[in-house]
């Protein structure tokens, strides 16, 4: 899979990838960069893809002793799929006032921004070109008795392919076609107004063209790749072709 150096850590310290310098504060030594995300091979090579800013939030237990105004990893997944329209100006609010001050400097300046979370796992994808893409972020629970994600959303190939992996890989398996699906029907706008078990997404390493069933029988191909942050995680970027977009990890913070 793809992975960010700097995000396999999660690291505590702020740090800059094509990010503006309007964050950045008084008087503090700007970070080394990130390494950008690699580029996905595009019709037009000399077409440089547009960055959209993504903040990974990794989001602890509350303190025994806290003020309770923090996120918990259980609110996470409630505000997965939500964005700057769909909640209320209070809900907003209440929102960037708990999220670290770099995360919600960047929101605050967006017209638009999305949230994508899992327990204990928060990702904002930030500015009008997010609207163009698709996300997906799932936990992995290694280990389990019976997977997580059901097998149901898996084609007969994907199902063929998950069932001969050794029992402690299935389930990552099965969670990255998953997320796979899921970030490819964003992207075109389908949701699950289409059954996911239609989309082949079983495509080897970590990155592919997915065609995902459009109107009047046509398809829709999408560039899906994933990235790994943390074990505990599946998740994937997905932006049909050819937009030229790629994803840009502004700041990972705990």
């Amino acid at each position: 899979m793809e992975t960010n150096a700097a995000l396999l850590e999660l690291c505590p310290a702020p740090l800059d990838l094509g990010a503006s310098d309007r964050w950045q504060d008084p008087g503090r030594a700007r970070p080394a960069p990130l390494a950008a995300a690699p580029a996905p091979a595009h019709a037009h090579p000399d077409i440089l893809p547009t960055p959209v800013p993504l903040f990974v939030v990794p989001v602890g237990s509350t303190p025994p002793h806290g003020s309770g105004t923090a996120l918990s990893p259980d609110s996470c997944p409630d505000l997965n799929g939500h964005s700057r329209a769909t909640l209320g100006a209070a809900s907003r609010s209440r929102l960037l006032a708990r999220l670290p001050d770099r995360v919600s400097a960047a929101m605050a300046a967006a017209c638009h921004w999305e949230l994508y979370g899992t327990r204990g796992l928060l990702i904002v994808a930030c500015g009008e070109d997010a609207r163009q893409m698709g996300f997906s972020v799932e936990s992995v629970r290694t280990g389990a008795s019976l997977p997580h994600t059901p097998y149901e959303v898996l084609t007969d190939q994907e199902a063929r392919t998950a069932a001969e992996r050794p029992a402690a890989e299935r389930e990552r398996l099965v969670t990255r076609f998953w997320v796979r699906k899921d970030a490819a029907l964003q992207a075109v706008g389908g949701g699950l107004s289409l059954a996911p078990e239609r989309i082949e997404a079983g495509f080897p390493g970590d990155r592919g063209t997915v065609l995902v069933p459009g109107p009047q029988g046509l398809e829709v191909p999408v560039l899906v790749r994933n990235f790994t942050f943390s074990a505990a995680y599946e998740f994937a970027v997905a932006t049909p072709e050819p937009l030229a977009l790629t994803p840009s990890f502004a700041y990972s913070v705990r």
